[in-house]
């Protein structure tokens, strides 16, 4: 099996293999613990204004996202594992725009397949990336390009799926000290870092597909 890391921020053509997207401080850790705490779906979208028309549309859906890394005004909810660990979601839409991941994702929606994936549900969703014989292990980074912990978990999935080596404490601790680590602790994200590096914390494999994030029906 081939994974091949690809830089989502900087690369505008992308092949159709599978892609793993990857953005562990925060989004992908985020939306698969919206559907843990009972979120039916999640709409993904790249801007605040269209995520503000949709909830114009329908009031009943709840709204979260960043820029930045804090919050966007008139939000219900912001982009933190944390806030979403203490926040009942039962039932509930949830439209989600985030600096990084979610612009990275429109770039790649027309992909064979898309996993969300992070720390918390990477041993649920190997079982289902082993089946393919290439996949994309595809970075959001930031703005300001690289992203370290984005890399280390694609380096992760490399050599589980290439070499079958189970390094999993290895690259949560090259996460820990990273820089990544240390920015969002900076900006009050100490919380969301120990959320983001804790393994089995979701027990089902997540998927975009038909412009939503879903929980993936075993098979």
């Amino acid at each position: 099996m081939e994974v091949n890391i690809v830089n989502g921020r900087k690369e505008n053509s992308f092949s159709k293999n599978p892609k793993v997207l990857i953005d562990i401080y925060r989004s992908t850790t985020t939306m698969p613990l919206m559907l843990k705490r009972g979120a039916n779906m999640i709409i993904p979208v790249s801007s605040v204004s269209v995520a503000k028309k949709i909830k114009s549309d329908n009031p009943d859906y709840v709204i979260a996202g960043e820029r930045y890394g804090f919050k966007v005004p008139g939000f219900q909810m912001s982009n933190s594992p944390y806030e979403v660990m203490n926040t009942e979601l039962a039932g509930k839409t949830v439209i989600f725009t985030s600096t990084n991941g979610t612009r990275v994702l429109n770039k790649i929606k027309e992909s064979e397949a898309i996993f969300i994936c992070s720390y918390i549900n990477i041993f649920a969703t190997l079982p289902l990336l082993k089946k393919f014989d290439a996949i994309d292990a595809v970075l959001s980074g930031r703005p300001d390009g690289y992203a370290d912990e984005d890399y280390y978990f694609g380096m992760f999935v490399k050599d589980y799926l290439e070499k079958g080596n189970e390094k999993f404490d290895y690259y949560v601790d090259l996460t820990r000290k990273g820089q990544g680590t240390k920015r969002l602790t900076l900006i009050g994200g100490k919380k969301d870092v120990e959320i983001c590096l804790q393994r089995d914390l979701v027990s089902f494999p997540v998927v975009y597909e038909n412009g939503a994030i879903i929980k993936k029906l075993q098979e």
